[in-house]
């Protein structure tokens, strides 16, 4: 193999890299970028001048393979790619990609979850486990704002019920769906939710029973939207129509804000509102074994199926903070709006409708072929719709799909 003999010099040093006010050295996030010299240079030959804020991370090992490492400022990173990409004696330049330990979480609960292993949690996690800058809103009996499985995900909420003073829960409905999205995973308490990064915003428009009127869900739906939340959860329903809440809905869809909803627990036709509406992710739930649960609400509307018989999760009841089973379709809306809030995190799913179609065309096809009533585009799959081509050029698993008329 023919070396190159002479040296690439990367000039570094006039390159100015921007630093926030008061922001100590030392202390800023880097990147590392590899750099390969074209084919007739030895990675071995490549010399760097790097300034104070960048150093040469190389070890032989890697310049064998004919790579060389440089850890540089976050802030300057893309700029410094594309400079060095330019170059005429360089292939190519990359950014080192994070990898992580693949295995189950140490959660002593993860034994009694089977719904994150059927939606392939386990294998998006080696991926992403989710993002502090995704806000999750759960629109529901409020949140335990004191459990050891949430307390540190969750930002400001509010209550609408009248009543009571902030959004902590007094039902345990919506405890149980928090845990379920979003519940910290890998930290030795609890469970593992299917986002471990994302922050939980407490919406509580249900009482004590569990009731609560379509007025109070619009507001949230509003109040969530313009206070952050990237995606919503709604682990509850009504009967159609409903002006007032398919006008909130629909103001989240425009506003860039993926919203989930549960599709009903009659067993029968007639899938409840906010999930029937054509900008809401309608769910139905499955078993453990992959099949319908009896309880599962079904019809056209349907978009996508998830976990939703004897889940396992974060619980509050007037004794304090615990954990405990729920069957629902309530419990499968928040393993999507988990999913949901991975893509989110990502910054080629930037709007409701790239996110729906990672979905919808990466979901198991469950029952018949194709989308049908009551799996909609099928279970949903959380390591294949991160690997989802939002460019167009994935091929789509079917080609008919249902879209709900407006005003049911």
């Amino acid at each position: 193999m023919r070396l190159w003999r002479g040296c690439l010099i990367l000039i570094l040093c006039s390159l100015a890299w921007p630093r926030q006010a008061g922001q100590a050295r030392g202390l800023e996030p880097t990147v590392t970028l590899l750099v390969q010299p074209r084919a007739a240079a030895a990675a071995s030959a490549l010399t760097l001048e790097l300034p104070a804020d960048a150093r040469d991370v190389t070890v032989p090992e890697l310049a064998k393979l004919g790579w060389r490492a440089v850890r540089v400022p976050a802030t300057a990173a893309a700029d410094l790619q594309a400079e060095w990409s330019r170059s005429p004696a360089v292939a190519a330049v990359q950014r080192a990609q994070p990898v992580q330990a693949l295995g189950w979480p140490d959660d002593p609960g993860w034994g009694q979850q089977y719904g994150p292993a059927a939606i392939q949690a386990p294998q998006a996690w080696g991926m992403v486990t989710g993002s502090i800058s995704v806000t999750l809103a759960v629109i529901d009996s409020g949140i335990d704002l004191v459990h050891p499985d949430l307390a540190d995900r969750l930002v400001p909420g509010l209550t609408l019920v009248a009543g009571t003073a902030t959004a902590q829960d007094d039902n345990g409905h919506g405890t149980h769906v928090a845990g379920i999205a979003a519940a910290d995973g890998g930290n030795a308490i609890g469970i593992a939710g299917i986002n471990w990064g994302a922050r939980l915003m407490p919406v509580k428009v249900l009482d004590s029973r569990g009731q609560g009127d379509d007025a109070d869900v619009a507001a949230g739906i509003v109040w969530a939207v313009d206070h952050g939340a990237d995606v919503i959860n709604l682990s509850l329903g009504g009967p159609c129509p409903s002006p007032v809440m398919e006008l909130a809905v629909t103001y989240a869809y425009t506003m860039g804000v993926t919203v989930v909803a549960a599709a009903g627990n009659s067993g029968g036709p007639g899938v409840l509102c906010p999930a029937a509406f054509p900008t809401v992710i309608a769910v139905a739930a499955t078993t453990a074994d992959n099949t319908r649960a009896s309880f599962s609400t079904y019809g056209p509307e349907v978009d996508l199926a998830a976990p939703g018989a004897v889940i396992y999760s974060t619980l509050w009841t007037p004794a304090g903070s615990g954990y405990g089973y729920k069957s629902g379709t309530s419990m499968a809306a928040p393993h999507v709006a988990g999913v949901a809030a991975l893509l989110a995190g990502q910054p080629e799913f930037d709007s409701p409708d790239k996110i729906r179609e990672a979905l919808e065309a990466t979901a198991l096809d469950l029952g018949s072929l194709c989308r049908d009533s009551y799996y909609g585009a099928g279970l949903v799959q959380a390591y294949a719709a991160l690997q989802y081509n939002t460019s167009g050029t994935s091929p789509a698993q079917c080609f008919f799909y249902y879209f709900p008329v407006f005003g049911r």
